[in-house]
């Protein structure tokens, strides 16, 4: 899941000039914000299918042993999950590094605070699902070649929470730091897909890029 609301840290409306998103961000304000509403939608939808094709597939066990779906699925799995052992990650979150932009206020949340108001709804609402959650570096198609190895690391916990609302902090020091990680898109494209399998990754939250340089955000 990468959709987004911004380009790059700043809205697409303001972003891009264009009259359809400027629109919508005026005459529905509170429509959602893809990070967030969008993303739990998504996520709702997809527990809903894989609970159901469970609850099919239990019901069809039953018809050949003679015994209640709701005695198989007893009988057969006492976990919540339904990930079977030979299935892909159910559901990878395409999210940004700390470090990839300088925040941007919005009428409804500052982009890194929103970012990981996402990771969260990935992390802690839906225990039923397999996951990946990848902090990409800054894309950046001029410098950073394509093709590279792909590299990862543990992500760091940047999060605060002010009046109940899960914020990003960005402190002094993460700001100073004259490193940056980034990637090529395309790149970042094939680890989205790679993580599907990626049985390393799974259940983390990881940064992932393939080259740190002097960081833009000041």
């Amino acid at each position: 899941y990468c959709a987004t609301d911004f380009d790059g840290n700043r809205p697409k409306a303001v972003a891009s000039l264009n009259a359809a998103f400027l629109f919508r961000a005026i005459a529905n304000p509170t429509k959602g914000r893809v990070e967030i509403e969008g993303l739990r939608n998504c996520l709702e939808g997809l527990t809903a299918t894989l609970s159901d094709q469970r609850w099919k597939e239990q019901r069809r066990m039953a018809k050949y042993v003679g015994e209640s779906a709701a005695e198989v699925a007893a009988a057969s799995n006492t976990s919540t999950s339904t990930k079977k052992p030979t299935d892909p990650t159910q559901f990878v979150l395409v999210s940004t590094c700390p470090d990839a932009f300088g925040n941007f206020e919005t009428p409804f949340g500052e982009f890194n605070g929103m970012k990981r108001q996402g990771e969260k709804i990935v992390l802690d609402e839906f225990p039923s699902l397999s996951y990946s959650v990848l902090q990409m570096g800054k894309f950046d198609d001029n410098f950073v070649q394509e093709g590279q190895e792909l590299q990862f690391a543990d992500a760091e916990e940047d999060t605060v929470v002010v009046d109940g609302v899960i914020c990003a902090a960005r402190t002094e020091e993460n700001v100073q730091k004259a490193e940056q990680k980034r990637i090529n898109r395309r790149d970042a494209a094939r680890a989205a897909v790679d993580a599907l399998l990626n049985e390393d990754i799974e259940g983390k939250k990881v940064q992932v890029y393939t080259k740190v340089g002097v960081t833009d955000i000041w």
